[in-house]
């Protein structure tokens, strides 16, 4: 998959932009705040629907004007062009148009021109709530199974609506038991779903973090992810009967408070090192380069499933890691698909690691580019 031309207009600091890019390495250059994480931020919107950042779409309206329009040239790893519009209006939301064609729901986008986004929103995937590893696990099967994005769509509106009866069991003081466990088998279909395409995900994916980590400066030690969810099951088929068992042994609580406490939406990911927690006893490098494996491991892991080359997005990255594992990282980006890497000057990152990967230079400046070349 590769962006060929993006164009930016009433976006951010961007007023009209037009970017052509390589195929390989494209390194965005600019000072702070001149606009180069908005260019990587429209590329996740044409391709996504939406921002990797967590900001309102109308806040990335330009100052001044009305509306945001983002346009791009979209090439398959099969040769097939695409051309990709995404506007927003207050008034009218938002418009995604492919090929002509509008598209209605972002779900049906989702995973159709896969990337992978590290940049410091990504911190707290190692070192934050199980929100933030929830989150990273839901994406990257979104984006490499539309069946796993339909099952948690439909788990999220059976949670919402389990929760409303609870709460209003909880203010009538009588239980609706019928309409309950009538939620209560859609909750634990849907979540069985979740839950074991989770635990075969965790499975597979221990073997690329442990060769990516590896690579990027991890020797001598082993990372490991583990699933570990809400309710415990004995084994993968039996999933769906534990689940029921969790919830009816947590009723009364839930109906003290209120909302659903056993499910997939409160299930977390652990990490160590060693055998030893990343939360508690990994220094700052090790979370870093467990985040950078992560990551990376995740490009390896959608191209296999999905037979397409993900689109990497490197916002601010390179200058959080030390020179040697920073090398690293560049060596490996260099073996890549196209990638895109936002500096704060083109001095402070060595091209030569890329080896003989295409680049192209993009200067931007005051919400501009200024000059792109290879």
């Amino acid at each position: 998959m590769q962006v060929r031309r993006l164009r930016i207009q009433n976006f951010r600091n961007h007023n009209d932009t037009t970017l052509d890019f390589c195929n390989g390495v494209n390194f965005i250059i600019g000072a702070n705040a001149q606009g180069k994480t908005s260019i990587l931020e429209a590329i996740s919107y044409v391709c996504m629907t939406k921002s990797f950042l967590r900001s309102a779409d109308v806040n990335a309206i330009k100052n001044g004007a009305s509306s945001f329009k983002l346009s791009a040239e979209i090439e398959s790893i099969r040769g097939t062009t695409f051309h990709v519009t995404f506007q927003h209006e207050p008034s009218n939301g938002k418009r995604y148009v492919i090929n002509g064609s509008p598209i209605s729901k972002s779900s049906d986008v989702v995973g159709k021109f896969p990337i992978v986004v590290l940049a410091p929103e990504n911190f707290g995937i190692t070192g934050g709530p199980p929100a933030e590893r929830r989150k990273f696990l839901d994406m990257l099967l979104s984006q490499t199974s539309h069946a796993y994005l339909e099952e948690l769509s439909e788990y999220q509106k059976v949670l919402k609506q389990r929760n409303r009866i609870l709460l209003e069991s909880k203010i009538s003081g009588e239980i609706d038991k019928q309409n309950l466990r009538a939620w209560t088998e859609g909750l634990v279909e849907h979540g069985s779903k979740i839950v074991m395409r989770r635990h075969q995900f965790v499975e597979e994916f221990n073997t690329d973090l442990k060769e990516v980590y590896l690579q990027i400066g991890g020797e001598g030690e082993d990372p490991n992810l583990s699933y570990s969810p809400s309710f415990k099951y004995e084994k993968v088929s039996t999933v769906r009967e534990d689940f029921l068992k969790a919830v009816e042994q947590f009723r009364h609580m839930e109906l003290s408070r209120c909302v659903t406490l056993v499910g997939p939406h409160r299930d977390d990911v652990l990490f160590d090192i060693n055998g030893m927690p990343l939360l508690r006893f990994a220094s700052q490098g090790q979370h870093k380069t467990f985040l950078v494996a992560l990551k990376i491991g995740e490009f390896f892991y959608i191209k296999r499933k999905t037979d397409e080359t993900p689109i990497l997005l490197l916002d601010d990255v390179m200058t959080e890691l030390d020179y040697a594992r920073s090398s690293k990282v560049a060596s490996i980006i260099g073996q890549l698909g196209q990638s895109f890497i936002t500096l704060t000057d083109s001095v402070s990152f060595d091209t030569n690691m890329i080896g003989d990967r295409d680049a192209r230079f993009h200067q931007v400046k005051e919400g501009s580019v200024v000059y792109q070349h290879a």
